[in-house]
Formats: C-alpha cells, sequence, structure tokens
C-alpha cells in the first residue's frame, strides 16, 4: 500500500467473523461520517472487489481495504482484527531477507524468536515451520505477529495455511516474490503479503511496529489528479464510486491534506484530489470528470 505524506494512507485488515464490521453493508456502517475513512474495496477468495456503494457487505474473514488519516486506519484496525499488543514476534526463514528483518526488528528493540531449518547462534528454533511441535516450541499462539520470510512462495503458501490454522488470531505477514501469487496468499490466511523488496526494507518495520499504515494491495493505485469537472462539487458526492469503482480519498489545498469534508465542503480548481482505484477505474474516473494528472509543485533550487 501507499502512503500519503505523513497524514494519509491505505491500509488492509482481516475482519474477523466476531468483528462488528463482517457481514454489515457500507450504508449502514456510514464508515466516513463515523470513522473518516474510505472503504476501496475487499479480498475474498483470492479475488478483489471494489466496494460499489452502499449496498456492497463487507465478509468475514475478507481484507478490506481503506484509506484515511492514520489516527482513523488505526480505529478501523482496532475493529476488524483484535490485534495482541503484546508478545514476541516470531520471524520463519533466516536467509538473506529474513535475517535482515530479524536485524531491524532487534536493532528497534523488538522480541523476535527465529525459526528455521539450520542451526545458527541467531536461530533460537531449530525446525520445520510445518510442523506444530516447531510452532509449539516458538510459542506462535503467544506472539503478537508472525513473519514468513521463506523464500519460494509455494512453500510460503503451504506454511501460511498450517500457521494459520494452528493460530487463527494471530497477525500473519507472509514474503511473495511473485505478484500472482499475492491472491494465494491471502487465501491461505495471510493478513498481509509483501514483495522481497517491501520485506528487505524499512516499511516491514513500519508496518510491525506500527508506526505508519502500509499497503501491500497490488492492483490498487493512488493517483494524484486535477479536479476537472469536481470543481464546485463534493470529494464524496454521489455518483463518483457507482460510475467509476473510485473513490476520493483526499484533497490537497495548499500546504494542507484534507481527509474530512462537511456538507459545505466544495472543491476549487487549485486543489489537488487523492483518487484510488485499480488501473482501469482510475482510467474511467479520468474520462468520466475530464481529470488530468495534477502537476507536482516545484522544488525550489538550492541558493548558495
Amino acid at each position: 500500500m501507499q502512503l500519503l505524506g505523513e497524514r494519509v494512507g491505505i491500509a488492509d485488515f482481516r475482519v474477523q467473523a466476531g468483528s462488528p464490521l463482517a457481514g454489515r453493508r457500507l450504508g449502514d456502517l456510514r464508515m466516513r461520517a463515523r470513522h473518516g475513512v474510505t472503504v476501496i474495496g475487499q479480498w475474498n477468495g483470492g479475488r478483489f472487489a471494489p466496494a460499489e456503494g452502499p449496498d456492497t457487505r463487507i465478509e468475514a474473514r475478507a481484507i478490506l481495504v481503506v484509506a484515511g488519516a492514520h489516527a482513523n486506519l488505526g480505529r478501523v484496525e482496532r475493529m476488524a482484527t483484535p490485534l495482541r499488543r503484546y508478545g514476541p514476534i516470531v520471524v520463519a526463514g533466516h536467509g538473506v531477507v529474513g535475517g535482515k528483518v530479524v536485524e531491524m526488528l532487534r536493532d528497534a528493540g523488538e522480541t523476535v524468536i527465529v525459526i528455521d531449518e539450520r542451526a545458527d547462534a541467531a536461530v533460537d528454533v531449530v525446525g520445520n515451520v510445518l510442523e506444530h511441535s516447531t510452532l509449539e516450541r516458538a510459542e506462535v499462539r503467544k506472539a503478537r505477529t508472525v513473519v514468513l520470510a521463506l523464500s519460494n512462495d509455494s512453500a510460503g503458501v503451504f506454511a501460511t495455511a498450517v500457521v494459520r490454522d494452528y493460530a487463527p488470531d494471530v497477525r500473519l505477514i507472509a514474503r511473495v516474490n511473485l505478484a500472482p501469487n499475492v491472491a494465494r496468499l491471502y487465501q491461505a490466511g495471510a493478513d498481509v503479503a509483501l514483495s522481497v523488496g517491501q520485506v528487505a526494507g524499512q516499511i516491514l518495520a513500519h508496518h510491525l511496529l506500527g508506526e505508519d499504515a502500509v499497503t501491500v494491495e497490488q492492483r490498487l493505485k493512488l493517483a494524484r489528479v486535477a479536479p476537472g469537472a469536481l470543481v464546485g462539487g463534493h470529494p464524496w458526492q454521489a455518483g463518483i464510486r457507482e460510475k467509476t469503482a473510485t473513490a476520493v480519498v483526499a484533497v490537497e489545498r495548499g500546504s494542507e491534506v484534507l481527509v474530512e469534508f462537511d456538507q459545505s465542503f466544495q472543491v476549487r480548481a487549485d486543489d489537488v484530489l487523492f483518487v484510488c482505484g485499480t488501473t482501469d477505474s482510475l482510467d474511467k474516473y479520468m474520462r468520466e470528470y475530464r481529470a488530468s494528472p495534477a502537476e507536482r509543485p516545484e522544488t525550489p533550487a538550492a541558493t548558495s
């Protein structure tokens, strides 16, 4: 997922069966009015479905993709997934990527339990992550998060299913090498699937430590666009989602990024809109509202 500066981001959450969101219609939940967030869509059964309007129903165990201010995303996460706020982070796989993850987390002061089949000074539990006895020795059910940093996507999918079955409530992050396997990992029970570059980078540490909301939805994009035909209108006016399967999630006005709008708010000609959707739906939005990519402000040249 992407970040919009320091204030706004897109994040995804697993909706547990007992969540107050499960089985509810968006029109009844009124997520924008009550929580200041926009539901973009959901992964269910390995497929992504954009939220098309108030009749869209949130499915239990789906991965919900939501945009909004970081504080508001935190509220949604508390509703969607009762995350464990204590316990170690278990990392399965201590190769190049897993080793880097462990190093970053330990540098941040986190308690980390490392699982690997090869004995090493940095490995706490030697064993196969596919075996319940290994998961038991690593105390996976007491973990705050499990990170599967396996080098093979097929093994990652299998391990995801095993860990999800063994510890249904643990937050599960899986490394993925090939984009088409993202859906397979979600089907198997992953909460988050990150590419090799993301797993190896600081984004993972931010995600685990709660510093940023990070999105991993491979198909979604955030476009920074000029307002076009929305000048004088409201960012959340009726018809945008129904016509284009996109959503305006923020408005840049001068030096501010606005994410909440009262009924009297009107889009100005010099505003910049942040619109979220798939590549196809964004193309449809640009045509429907005669919008164009917004120019980025020039950075002042340094003076000597």
